[in-house]
């Protein structure tokens, strides 16, 4: 059975702390014990750590030994149009789960009106979303979140290659979309009900790409999971190409 992983802020000499919040959870909920063997991660590398110290608010960690750590080839960056905030929050933990680089909430016509203000109440509800899955599923760093931007701002970008998850019919698959080699991917995902005719016509005048999760209408939050898993399989081919 695989060891937990733990995120710390910084290595400081052979040691790490893990504090307040978290740090209770780890010994209240966890039940953590001085001399228990975990690994950390101060999302640059891995390390087998050694519980030295537990108090209330601090658990402090000794390092014993630095492990193995595989570089990421390229990045994925989530353009996701604002939807229901549950269903959001959903898609965030199973796309940090997936091994998405960054996500960029984005305002489209559809999004529901006015949740572009509620953005900055729930960042840090989503950044701890982003914590505990990024732990749960031993991924090296936590993915970024970005503060919310209206999506003309979002086309502007011209690095990288650039897929829409479109659902009409005659487009290639995102499969056959993906680069060879591996480069920086950004994909946008439109709202519940999709991108409008206009938005479309936008998108695809500022040079991204459309492209298909198959011939069935899917949830936004289902769409992005099921992107990131086409990614995921297809990243882990082109690391055995390079081999």
């Amino acid at each position: 059975m695989a060891r937990r992983l733990f995120y710390v802020d910084q290595i400081a000499g052979d040691d790490a702390e893990i504090r307040d919040q978290e740090a209770h959870h780890l010994v209240r909920v966890l039940r953590v014990e001085v001399g228990q063997v975990y690994e950390i991660s101060d999302q640059k590398s891995f390390y087998l750590a050694e519980i030295a110290k537990v108090q209330k608010g601090l658990v402090t960690f000794h390092i014993k030994e630095k492990l193995p750590t595989s570089s990421e080839s390229f990045n994925v960056t989530l353009y996701a149009s604002l939807f229901k905030f549950d269903h959001f929050e959903w898609m965030l933990e199973k796309i940090t789960e997936l091994g998405v680089t960054a996500i960029q909430p984005v305002i489209a016509e559809r999004s529901e009106k006015g949740t572009e203000v509620s953005v900055p109440k729930r960042m840090e509800r989503w950044l701890r979303i982003l914590h505990e899955s990024g732990q749960q599923s031993r991924r090296l760093r936590i993915p970024a979140i970005h503060p919310v931007m209206a999506l003309g701002k979002a086309l502007q970008i011209t690095t990288g290659l650039r897929l829409l998850l479109d659902v009409k019919k005659g487009i290639p698959s995102l499969l056959t979309c993906l680069p060879n080699p591996a480069q920086d991917i950004s994909l946008l995902l439109g709202p519940e009900g999709g991108s409008t005719d206009r938005e479309r016509e936008s998108i695809l005048a500022a040079g991204w790409k459309a492209c298909s999760l198959g011939p069935n209408v899917l949830r936004a939050e289902t769409a992005a999971i099921a992107a990131l898993s086409v990614i995921s399989v297809w990243s882990m081919g082109q690391q055995t190409d390079t081999l």
